[in-house]
């Protein structure tokens, strides 16, 4: 969507209801000034909501690095926010409808976070822990925590996270091999994955997996198809979309897209689409607009969900 971009924006998109009760988050964003080499984040978190209104996330940390954002999670729902709180950097999980926050582990390594739909688990990617003079230390391993009773399961999948199944009871990660192929994993917290090693040939920008745990939904320059990681096939179907599609994620039960472009004032306008991987049937679910550019010439900057 933007380029380079290497910072955190993270959109959420609603798949139609909440006519009624807490209005659901869309995005969050940071402000990025230019530097040397690129650019870098700046400010707090702000907080875009289904409405149209903004919020400043003060209390979240905003950076690890001068170049790095720090993580942030929007649950499908939209109604729950993870966040790294700048006091304790201990991570939190705050609910658009009611109730208290849940405080969570440190969050002082943490890379990467995904909430499931409803918001009732956190998946957690950690970066490696190192001692003093550059000593590799044991990595601190990646969790599945469950919001509310705090429960952490560790989950020593051996590749990078990549977050929840449709239903959220399984975990999917993405590995690099030696020959250069990526090797994606569906996991049963505590129990066993099954695997697929795709072609070389293939480029996948985005991966969904589905409630039953096996089916794998991909997306490659705009071609949408399903692969079975226990037989090793793929099936049937597929949709052809725009090659800028982005965003593959699952919502209420619907598989999603999105394509974007700029308008003249240089925002982001942003359409969300619903394809059934099966028949290549799609339909407009939503639209926003995000703020690309500000008044001082500076990006808003980062990766959306």
């Amino acid at each position: 969507m933007y380029g380079t971009f290497a910072f955190v924006l993270v959109a959420q998109v609603l798949s139609g209801g909440f006519a009624s009760g807490p209005t659901p988050l869309r995005a969050a964003w940071l402000e990025a000034r230019p530097a040397r080499d690129g650019e870098m984040p700046t400010g707090t978190w702000q907080l875009q909501f289904a409405d149209g209104k903004r919020k400043s996330l003060s209390v979240a940390r905003a950076t690890t690095s001068p170049w790095d954002a720090a993580p942030v999670a929007i649950s499908g729902d939209g109604l729950h926010l993870a966040y790294v709180r700048s006091t304790d950097l201990r991570v939190v999980v705050a609910s658009f409808a009611g109730g208290e926050d849940f405080v969570g582990p440190s969050g002082e390594h943490v890379k990467a976070m995904w909430l499931s739909e409803d918001g009732e688990r956190l998946l957690i990617d950690h970066y490696a822990e190192r001692r003093a003079g550059g000593r590799r230390a044991e990595d601190v391993p990646d969790a599945l925590v469950e919001v509310g009773t705090g429960r952490t399961v560790p989950l020593p999948v051996g590749g990078e996270l990549a977050g929840f199944s449709e239903d959220g009871d399984e975990v999917l990660s993405r590995r690099t091999l030696r020959d250069g192929t990526l090797q994606v994993s569906a996991h049963k917290p505590g129990g066993t994955a099954a695997s697929w090693t795709p072609p070389q040939d293939i480029v996948l920008s985005d991966l969904a997996l589905s409630a039953d745990g096996t089916t794998l939904v991909t997306l490659d320059q705009g071609r949408v198809r399903r692969y079975d990681l226990e037989t090793g096939r793929w099936l049937a179907g597929g949709a052809s979309l725009d090659p800028s599609a982005y965003g593959l994620a699952w919502r209420a039960g619907v598989l999603t897209v999105k394509t974007g472009e700029h308008d003249a004032g240089n925002r982001w306008n942003v359409k969300v689409v619903a394809v059934d991987p099966a028949t290549g049937a799609t339909r407009r679910l939503d639209g926003y607009r995000l703020p690309g550019w500000t008044d001082g010439g500076s990006l808003l900057a980062a990766v959306e969900r």
